[in-house]
């Protein structure tokens, strides 16, 4: 497909989308608010543009300043973006003039961004609604105080429920279109994973391997979905450190994802030996959570909760520690009762697709079903996706086993499930770590399918990865 074939087929795609979710929002016209430039110290020096990801998934255009007003009773859409000027050119040079970005995305009229202010009042005079979706920054925030006349109290308030469940239900099934740019985003992702596997070795910094990663996926015009987790210290669930120094004997977790051309997410956790083989323990360790991971995805199926393959995820898992002299006792009545969470503290998985986790600004809505409450429990309180599962969903499966010293320490004082814990064995293992393996998958007609490329997950394949030289040799030449 040529770029203009492309153009047209994507603003095709764009304005199907606004068409299905115009007439599900009630009366009233629809506010779109992209997202401005945020500065990291002062206004000229900003943090790397990221487009809004509902405004993303409605336009395509990945460009600060702009606004959309979508009109349910006319089928109408208006584009509101500032005028190029000569300071713009200079300092960032020419770009796409408005009249452009409008036809990329399919829309058919456009105006400067002063026209939204009397746009919006017109709207209200004639009894309408501004429908807008909850802000989750503070500059958007304050543009729609100005825009409404409102305090930030009273925006807060007029967020528009039945939008925000159209975009849920809408953005939560992915088309064929957005499973192809997942599978992109993987497939760079895999490049980043296996080059961390061949680089890992006694005596490497964490951040060396964390830049050689994003150095891939921005030697590819790519941006990370989210900050790279890569750490000696698995057992941190998200770790933002990075000034580890890898030893022989350890576990180094990556839990990492380059974003595609069209900016969807990935989300790949592998965990594997600095010293290139699995110890005996290590290896015993990491094939339970395997066999974790492969019960989980066997339970995905239309109709099926993610609370129910969260619930035999727990349970093969406490299985598994048993067997290990970790756990005792009944194992459906451990995991039920979240014995297992000093071990596996967090959900099995969470949606994805724009957002590395899903439209998460919009809260429950996306991951729960109607008036549902998330669990008190520790643990199953983390459980981001609950609701059942659907064709075209895509979420991660991600179980893990971390040994986190302090949690560890306040389970035992309080004697916390005594009666499923064998501390004195746990204690022993407290400084093991953690291990986590997280793959993509999509919800089909009669299952679920990995998505993307294989990226070394058994402990052959992970091996046989280690034992692989890096291409262009360590440290990578800049020559």
């Amino acid at each position: 497909m040529h770029k203009t074939e492309a153009e047209h087929y994507w603003a095709g795609v764009f304005r199907r989308r606004r068409n299905a979710i115009r007439h599900q929002a009630g009366d009233g016209v629809i506010l779109w608010l992209g997202q401005v430039p945020q500065p990291r110290n002062y206004e000229g020096n900003a943090f790397p543009f990221r487009q809004d990801s509902h405004f993303l998934y409605y336009t395509g255009l990945p460009v600060p300043n702009l606004a959309l007003l979508t009109y349910p009773e006319t089928d109408r859409d208006v584009l509101f973006a500032p005028p190029g000027d000569i300071d713009a050119v200079i300092w960032s040079g020419p770009g796409p003039s408005r009249e452009e970005l409008a036809r990329t995305a399919g829309i058919g009229a456009v105006e400067g961004p002063e026209g939204l202010e009397p746009r919006l009042a017109a709207a209200r005079s004639r009894g309408g609604k501004i429908r807008y979706l909850p802000p989750y920054r503070a500059s958007a925030v304050y543009r729609l105080c100005g825009l409404l006349g409102q305090t930030p109290e009273e925006v807060a308030a007029g967020v528009s429920r039945p939008l925000m469940e159209a975009v849920a239900a809408e953005r939560s099934v992915k088309s064929g279109e957005e499973i192809d740019q997942i599978e992109q985003a993987l497939e760079l992702t895999g490049r980043m994973h296996r080059a961390c596997m061949a680089a890992a070795r006694p005596g490497v910094r964490e951040r060396e391997l964390a830049g050689l990663i994003q150095a891939i996926a921005l030697s590819e015009g790519r941006q990370q979905a989210f900050a790279p987790i890569v750490t000696v210290h698995g057992e941190v669930l998200h770790n933002t450190s990075c000034d580890g120094i890898l030893e022989e004997g350890r576990l180094l977790l990556n839990d990492s994802g380059a974003e595609s051309p069209m900016h969807y997410a990935s989300d790949i956790t592998r965990t594997f030996p600095v010293s290139g083989r699995y110890s005996g323990l290590q290896a015993d360790m990491y094939r339970l959570v395997i066999e974790v991971q492969r019960e989980a995805i066997a339970r995905i199926r239309p109709g099926a909760t993610n609370r129910e393959v969260h619930a035999r995820a727990c349970r093969v898992l406490a299985e598994g520690l048993r067997g290990m002299g970790l756990m005792k006792g009944d194992a459906g009545e451990a995991s039920a009762a979240g014995a297992h969470a000093l071990f596996f503290p967090h959900g099995i998985g969470h949606m994805m697709g724009l957002d590395v986790h899903d439209m998460e600004d919009l809260g429950d809505i996306v991951g729960y079903r109607d008036k549902e409450p998330r669990s008190s429990q520790f643990g199953l309180q983390y459980l981001r996706l609950s609701r059942p599962l659907e064709p075209g969903f895509v979420l991660t499966v991600e179980p893990g086993v971390y040994f986190i010293p302090g949690l560890i320490d306040r389970w035992k004082s309080e004697r916390r499930h005594e009666a499923f814990i064998d501390y004195g064995t746990v204690d022993r293992l407290r400084g093991f770590g953690g291990i986590r393996i997280e793959d993509n998958v999509v919800v089909t007609r009669e299952g679920a399918r990995i998505l993307g490329p294989a990226i070394p997950r058994t402990i052959p394949e992970v091996e046989e990865a280690c034992a692989r030289p890096l291409a262009g040799g360590w440290p990578p030449s800049l020559s």
